[in-house]
């Protein structure tokens, strides 16, 4: 005889589904920091690259790349921050 399949839960979908959104949103965050990490140390490398092309003391190009990690890193947080990723 035929067994009909009983209708889906909607609350349990809802359920499934919010916590669904949620995990991805904790992803987009971490991958936000991550995305914001890796800009600095590439700013920091081109920092320290040119210094050292233009004559910098080994010191110097150690700062300006600390100094270019840290800036190009808060503004890319920033911009993460600005459009809601964070």
């Amino acid at each position: 005889m035929f067994m009909p399949t009983p209708p889906p839960d909607p609350q349990g979908e809802i359920t499934r589904l919010g916590r669904e959104v949620e995990r991805l949103q904790r992803r987009t965050k971490i991958m936000a920091i991550f995305i914001g990490v890796l800009s600095g140390l590439i700013g920091g490398l081109v920092a320290h690259t040119l210094s050292r092309h233009l004559g910098a003391s080994g010191l110097e190009a150690t700062v300006y790349a600390g100094g270019s990690f840290i800036a190009t890193s808060m503004f890319m947080l920033f911009i993460e921050e600005k459009l809601g990723l964070i």
